[in-house]
Protein backbone atom coordinates (compact mmCIF):
# COMPACT_ATOMS: atom_id res chain seq x y z
CA UNK A 1 0.00 0.00 0.00
CA UNK A 2 1.22 3.57 -0.56
CA UNK A 3 1.26 5.48 2.44
CA UNK A 4 -0.74 8.88 1.20
CA UNK A 5 0.62 10.75 4.82
CA UNK A 6 4.03 11.32 3.22
CA UNK A 7 2.90 12.59 0.03
CA UNK A 8 1.98 16.50 -0.58
CA UNK A 9 -1.04 18.17 -1.89
CA UNK A 10 -0.01 18.45 -5.65
CA UNK A 11 1.13 14.44 -5.30
CA UNK A 12 -2.33 13.74 -3.45
CA UNK A 13 -4.05 14.84 -6.31
CA UNK A 14 -2.21 13.82 -8.77
CA UNK A 15 -2.37 9.91 -7.21
CA UNK A 16 -6.66 10.83 -7.15
CA UNK A 17 -6.50 11.80 -11.19
CA UNK A 18 -4.52 8.55 -11.76
CA UNK A 19 -6.33 5.75 -9.48
CA UNK A 20 -9.65 7.38 -11.01
CA UNK A 21 -8.55 7.40 -15.03
CA UNK A 22 -10.97 4.59 -17.29
CA UNK A 23 -8.66 2.06 -17.61
CA UNK A 24 -11.06 -1.19 -18.05
CA UNK A 25 -9.42 -2.87 -14.84
CA UNK A 26 -5.92 -2.39 -16.00
CA UNK A 27 -3.78 0.46 -15.73
CA UNK A 28 -4.51 3.83 -17.79
CA UNK A 29 -2.77 4.50 -21.15
CA UNK A 30 -1.56 8.24 -21.85
CA UNK A 31 -4.97 8.81 -23.85
CA UNK A 32 -6.53 8.81 -20.68
CA UNK A 33 -4.52 11.52 -19.32
CA UNK A 34 -6.02 15.07 -20.13
CA UNK A 35 -3.66 17.84 -19.20
CA UNK A 36 -6.35 20.17 -19.59
CA UNK A 37 -7.30 18.40 -16.23
CA UNK A 38 -4.91 19.37 -13.91
CA UNK A 39 -3.79 23.14 -15.22
CA UNK A 40 -2.16 23.68 -11.51
CA UNK A 41 0.08 20.39 -11.73
CA UNK A 42 1.63 20.88 -14.91
CA UNK A 43 4.62 22.85 -14.57
CA UNK A 44 5.99 19.55 -12.42
CA UNK A 45 4.59 17.16 -14.22
CA UNK A 46 6.75 15.36 -17.00
CA UNK A 47 5.91 12.35 -19.22
CA UNK A 48 8.59 9.92 -20.04
CA UNK A 49 8.69 7.42 -22.67
CA UNK A 50 9.84 3.59 -21.50
CA UNK A 51 11.18 1.73 -24.35
CA UNK A 52 12.20 -2.10 -23.93
CA UNK A 53 15.58 -2.98 -25.44
CA UNK A 54 16.59 -6.44 -25.85
CA UNK A 55 17.69 -8.25 -22.99
CA UNK A 56 14.51 -6.31 -21.25
CA UNK A 57 16.29 -3.24 -20.06
CA UNK A 58 14.60 -0.38 -20.15
CA UNK A 59 15.17 2.77 -21.64
CA UNK A 60 13.74 6.59 -20.45
CA UNK A 61 13.12 9.40 -22.97
CA UNK A 62 11.63 12.41 -21.52
CA UNK A 63 8.30 13.37 -24.42
CA UNK A 64 7.41 15.98 -21.83
CA UNK A 65 8.99 18.06 -19.18
CA UNK A 66 6.98 21.02 -17.07
CA UNK A 67 8.24 24.47 -17.03
CA UNK A 68 9.47 24.08 -13.07
CA UNK A 69 11.41 21.33 -13.84
CA UNK A 70 12.98 22.48 -16.93
CA UNK A 71 13.35 25.93 -14.82
CA UNK A 72 15.12 24.12 -11.89
CA UNK A 73 17.44 21.89 -13.80
CA UNK A 74 18.14 24.88 -16.55
CA UNK A 75 17.73 22.91 -18.86
CA UNK A 76 14.64 21.44 -21.07
CA UNK A 77 15.01 18.05 -21.57
CA UNK A 78 12.18 17.56 -23.36
CA UNK A 79 13.01 14.60 -26.23
CA UNK A 80 16.20 13.64 -24.39
CA UNK A 81 17.66 9.90 -23.18
CA UNK A 82 17.35 9.82 -19.46
CA UNK A 83 21.41 8.40 -20.07
CA UNK A 84 21.92 11.09 -22.26
CA UNK A 85 21.24 14.14 -19.96
CA UNK A 86 22.25 12.86 -16.61
CA UNK A 87 25.32 11.03 -15.32
CA UNK A 88 26.73 9.27 -12.47
CA UNK A 89 24.73 7.94 -9.18
CA UNK A 90 21.88 10.44 -10.40
CA UNK A 91 21.38 8.56 -13.48
CA UNK A 92 21.16 5.18 -11.40
CA UNK A 93 19.01 6.13 -8.67
CA UNK A 94 16.55 7.73 -11.40
CA UNK A 95 16.93 4.72 -13.88
CA UNK A 96 16.24 2.24 -10.55
CA UNK A 97 13.02 4.53 -9.66
CA UNK A 98 11.94 4.55 -13.08
CA UNK A 99 12.35 0.41 -13.59
CA UNK A 100 10.71 0.20 -10.27
CA UNK A 101 7.74 1.52 -11.03
CA UNK A 102 8.01 -0.17 -14.39
CA UNK A 103 8.37 -3.69 -12.73
CA UNK A 104 5.64 -3.04 -9.98
CA UNK A 105 2.90 -1.32 -12.36
CA UNK A 106 2.10 0.32 -9.77
CA UNK A 107 2.95 3.88 -8.30
CA UNK A 108 6.02 4.73 -6.38
CA UNK A 109 7.11 7.68 -4.30
CA UNK A 110 10.68 8.72 -3.36
CA UNK A 111 11.89 11.49 -1.21
CA UNK A 112 15.93 12.72 -2.01
CA UNK A 113 17.93 15.32 -0.67
CA UNK A 114 20.87 16.24 -3.02
CA UNK A 115 24.04 18.57 -1.82
CA UNK A 116 25.51 20.53 -4.43
CA UNK A 117 29.18 21.41 -4.49
CA UNK A 118 28.45 25.03 -3.78
CA UNK A 119 26.60 23.78 -0.76
CA UNK A 120 23.33 24.37 -1.45
CA UNK A 121 20.53 21.54 -0.72
CA UNK A 122 17.25 20.28 -2.79
CA UNK A 123 15.02 17.91 -1.84
CA UNK A 124 13.06 16.47 -4.31
CA UNK A 125 9.64 14.59 -3.62
CA UNK A 126 9.10 12.37 -6.74
CA UNK A 127 5.83 10.36 -7.55
CA UNK A 128 6.13 7.98 -10.41
CA UNK A 129 2.27 6.77 -12.50
CA UNK A 130 2.59 3.56 -14.89
CA UNK A 131 1.11 4.25 -17.37
CA UNK A 132 0.35 1.21 -20.30
CA UNK A 133 -1.45 1.60 -23.78
CA UNK A 134 -2.63 -1.48 -23.55
CA UNK A 135 -3.61 -1.88 -19.99
CA UNK A 136 -0.88 -4.14 -18.91
CA UNK A 137 2.65 -3.50 -20.46
CA UNK A 138 4.46 -0.36 -18.94
CA UNK A 139 5.02 1.99 -21.96
CA UNK A 140 4.90 5.58 -20.49
CA UNK A 141 5.61 7.03 -16.92
CA UNK A 142 3.79 10.42 -15.58
CA UNK A 143 5.89 11.46 -13.23
CA UNK A 144 5.79 14.61 -10.76
CA UNK A 145 8.63 15.77 -9.06
CA UNK A 146 8.35 18.51 -5.94
CA UNK A 147 11.61 20.50 -4.88
CA UNK A 148 12.00 22.87 -1.20
CA UNK A 149 15.39 24.01 -1.28
CA UNK A 150 16.40 26.78 2.28
CA UNK A 151 18.97 28.36 -0.39
CA UNK A 152 18.58 31.86 -1.25
CA UNK A 153 18.89 31.30 -4.51
CA UNK A 154 16.69 28.53 -5.01
CA UNK A 155 14.97 29.37 -8.41
CA UNK A 156 17.34 31.99 -9.59
CA UNK A 157 20.23 29.39 -9.95
CA UNK A 158 20.09 26.09 -11.82
CA UNK A 159 20.51 23.04 -9.72
CA UNK A 160 22.63 20.77 -12.10
CA UNK A 161 23.33 16.75 -11.91
CA UNK A 162 26.55 17.26 -12.72
CA UNK A 163 27.26 19.30 -9.61
CA UNK A 164 25.65 16.96 -7.14
CA UNK A 165 28.56 15.92 -4.20
CA UNK A 166 25.71 13.83 -2.26
CA UNK A 167 23.02 12.49 -2.72
CA UNK A 168 20.40 10.34 0.20
CA UNK A 169 17.16 8.96 -0.15
CA UNK A 170 15.79 8.95 2.52
CA UNK A 171 12.15 7.19 1.67
CA UNK A 172 10.74 5.28 -1.12
CA UNK A 173 7.11 4.01 -1.12
CA UNK A 174 5.88 1.94 -3.77
CA UNK A 175 2.30 -0.05 -4.36
CA UNK A 176 1.08 -2.78 -6.33
CA UNK A 177 -1.07 -2.23 -8.43
CA UNK A 178 -3.88 -4.17 -6.40
CA UNK A 179 -3.74 -1.74 -3.52
CA UNK A 180 -2.53 1.63 -5.11
CA UNK A 181 -6.20 2.60 -4.65
CA UNK A 182 -6.05 2.38 -0.63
Amino acid sequence: MLDRSYLRAQHLTLLEYWNGLEAGGGLPSRAAVNPLDLPRLLKNIGLVDVVQEVGGICRYRYRLVGTQLSHIAGADFTDRWLSDIKSGEYVAFLQGLYTECVDRKAPVFSRTTMQYSDDRKLEADRLVLPLATDGENVDMLLISTLFRSSSMTFGLKPFHSDDIVRMEESLRLAASVLDSTD
